[in-house]
């Protein structure tokens, strides 16, 4: 994770404590407040709002920011019952921007930040939206047996009680068990990168809070209602993800309307904290496209 330059005094940068519906939050706020367009970013399973933090000075001076901790990551609070389905995080993101009577017109999603983005946008809760940013999307069920055993063994997991939490934030932080991780993605951090996740796998609460989501992770709902999408889609995709298969994002491209493909080379399943300039482009060039045009696609089933 890199960032350029710090964010500039004169743009505003808030960290914020609230209360939304039953949840609360933690959220930050960027950017000058008057004028701009309003851009919401969702982070993935297992990081948090801070995994934008390169992209900031970049996107600061263009755009009015929200940048929430998902329910259960970072300094949010997770579901009492545990369930943290893509349809209870978009109700929940909802009410969050009911809380402060914001509206965004431009929406980026990292992985399952992406899946939370277009359950949203389905569910008539970014009425405003006019363009999506999936960065390495998780908008498809996990292929064959994994689809079954992964959410069956996060299950297992989340209802373990304290005890595997606990377990995680003693070994996960380990330097070798840490750099495989994240070498797994695909990725290249930097040593702010790094310790950002050291950190989140030192609180037991967030770790409940990403076996939540697992558990609850089914996307073949989601995935059938991608027809009805009617708001202008970017898929990008890094070319050496090892955690979400970039041709997904491809094959989704050629049969989803208003879709379209934008390959990352080099970049991994991380790739808006390695390289930021290269998402912050995309973002621009996503305002630019959709700045003259409706809101949305004509009506699932219109011409």
């Amino acid at each position: 994770m890199k960032t350029d330059s710090p964010l500039p005094s004169e743009l505003l940068l808030l960290l914020l404590q609230l209360q939304a519906g039953a949840l609360r939050w933690r959220v930050q706020r960027a950017g000058s407040q008057a004028g701009l367009p309003r851009l919401l970013l969702l982070h993935g399973t297992g990081s948090s709002l801070q995994s934008w933090a390169p992209c900031l000075p970049g996107l600061a001076e263009h755009f009015s920011l929200l940048i929430p901790d998902l329910p259960g990551h970072g300094g949010s609070e997770g579901f009492a019952d545990g369930q943290a389905s893509p349809a209870r995080m978009a109700q929940a993101l909802g009410e969050l921007l009911a809380a402060l009577d914001w509206q965004p017109e431009l929406v980026a999603g990292h992985s399952a930040g992406a899946a939370v983005m277009v359950q949203m946008c389905l569910d008539g809760l970014l009425p405003q939206a006019r363009g999506l940013l999936a960065i390495n999307g998780a908008l498809q069920p996990l292929p064959g047996l994994m689809g079954v055993v992964a959410p069956a063994v996060a299950k297992l997991a989340a209802r373990s009680g304290d005890w595997l939490p606990a377990w995680v934030t003693r070994h996960a932080g380990q330097p070798r068990a840490l750099k495989n991780l994240i070498a797994s993605t695909g990725s290249r951090l930097d040593e702010a990168g790094v310790q950002h996740y050291r950190e989140l796998l030192a609180q037991p609460a967030h770790v409940r809070g990403v076996l939540d989501m697992l558990a609850s992770w089914r996307l073949e709902d989601l995935q059938a209602r991608l027809p009805e999408l009617r708001t202008p889609l970017w898929l990008a995709a890094g070319l050496a993800d090892r955690t979400v298969a970039p041709v997904q994002s491809l094959e989704l491209a050629r049969w989803l309307p208003g879709a379209s493909f934008h390959p990352l080379t080099g970049l991994g399943h991380l790739a808006h904290e390695e390289a930021p300039e290269v998402v912050n482009a995309l973002l621009l060039g996503l305002r630019d496209a959709t700045r003259d045009r409706a809101t949305t696609l004509p009506a699932y089933g219109q011409p």
